[in-house]
């Protein structure tokens, strides 16, 4: 009888040894902790509230859960035209500093061109996102914010892990709670996460344990105050711009060739389906007139080579997927690709094209965007 008492008294002794050693040896830079919470539909979203680091750059975000500094009332004026952007990481700015977001970049762009409109271009997109549950974010928020747009951030990860939107049940809502309040005041929670699912990994020994024990370590790396904010690739430059007889002039010799099933591939993966039925969730949405939408897919070219060998962009079957994408978004949306702005720069001077664009990247997406809003889309006009 006495036994069992003194283990609970024991374990909770450890328990708070082991929180006061994290705190002490917390980096106070990194902010409290807390960057993702748990969501009963869509597995997680970001902290309102939160300062501190990712990926090498300060983030703050704000009581609506966006990536921005500043804080807004719901009620719109009479000149307010909101616009929402979903995303992943791509969107969110993963290492880019905030002010050179292509969200934020495109928010300046817009106030230029019309400086009588009360633009509001609100970051909402959560790294490791995919379209369903940019669907469920939407269908959470989208009467409260009430977006006169809403443009969904499109990349080409996003087609997997896909699940249908559900509401959850009272305990599923009561149990994402408990652990985001653990999140936020434990500051242990994460260690003994990482000790759990790499014990689980050695016992099991399988690929998908090893792979949440990985994700975890990777997830706190992102999350140290590493700071790369003054890295050249964060800043925005002049930078070229090539001609159609440029890029006819490239010949990437040592470059893959386009693969006739390339399509049939992606289209015969798993998680295709799941995604076209998130895809169709957009539509419902759009038709039933309760949001415009519009798709962005963040898309570049192959780099031939090196940056330093070659430094242009090439094809090798990526504009035939590009094209695909843009068939399936553009169907019942209008739909925008930075695909071929980007094969008219040179990689060296846009960093992170591809993927986690910095800089340069960021100031092209924002071009093709506005040019897309100002030109293609007359529901994006005030």
């Amino acid at each position: 009888m006495i036994a069992l008492p003194s283990a609970v008294i024991a374990t909770l002794l450890g328990a708070c040894a082991v929180e006061v050693w994290v705190r002490s040896t917390w980096d106070s830079r990194k902010g409290r902790p807390g960057f993702f919470l748990s969501d009963p539909v869509r597995g997680q979203r970001l902290a309102a509230g939160y300062d501190g680091w990712f990926a090498g750059v300060p983030v703050h975000i704000n009581s609506l859960e966006l990536r921005d500094p500043r804080e807004y009332d719901l009620a719109k004026r009479s000149n307010t035209f909101r616009i929402l952007v979903l995303g992943d990481s791509v969107t969110f700015g993963h290492g880019s500093v905030y002010e050179h977001t292509y969200p934020y970049l495109l928010e300046q762009r817009l106030r230029q061109w019309r400086p009588d409109v009360d633009w509001q271009v609100w970051n909402a997109a959560v790294p490791g996102y995919n379209t369903s549950q940019e669907l469920a974010h939407l269908v959470e928020v989208g009467a409260r914010f009430q977006p006169d747009l809403v443009v969904v951030g499109f990349y080409n990860n996003d087609l997997y892990d896909n699940r249908p939107v559900r509401s959850a049940g009272r305990w599923t809502r009561a149990l994402a709670r408990s652990e985001s309040w653990v999140r936020i005041h434990l500051y242990s929670f994460e260690f003994y996460k990482r000790v759990y699912l790499t014990l689980r990994w050695r016992v099991s020994g399988q690929k998908e344990d090893r792979l949440r024990a990985e994700h975890v370590d990777i997830e706190q790396e992102l999350l140290t105050a590493t700071d790369l904010r003054n890295r050249p690739e964060q800043q925005l430059t002049a930078f070229e711009r090539l001609s159609e007889s440029d890029i006819r002039a490239f010949d990437c010799v040592e470059g893959q060739k386009p693969h006739a099933e390339a399509i049939a591939k992606i289209q015969h993966d798993p998680g295709f389906q799941p995604w076209m039925d998130a895809v169709r969730g957009f539509q419902r949405l759009a038709h039933s007139g309760e949001f415009r939408i519009v798709f962005f897919v963040n898309d570049a070219p192959a780099i031939c080579g090196t940056e330093t060998e070659s430094d242009f962009f090439y094809d090798g079957g990526s504009a035939a997927e590009d094209r695909f994408y843009m068939q399936v978004l553009g169907t019942d949306f209008p739909a925008a690709s930075t695909y071929d702005a980007f094969m008219h720069t040179k990689p060296s001077q846009m960093p992170g094209a591809g993927g986690h664009s910095l800089g340069n990247a960021n100031a092209v997406k924002a071009e093709v965007l506005f040019e897309f809003l100002r030109t293609q889309v007359p529901s994006a006009h005030p």
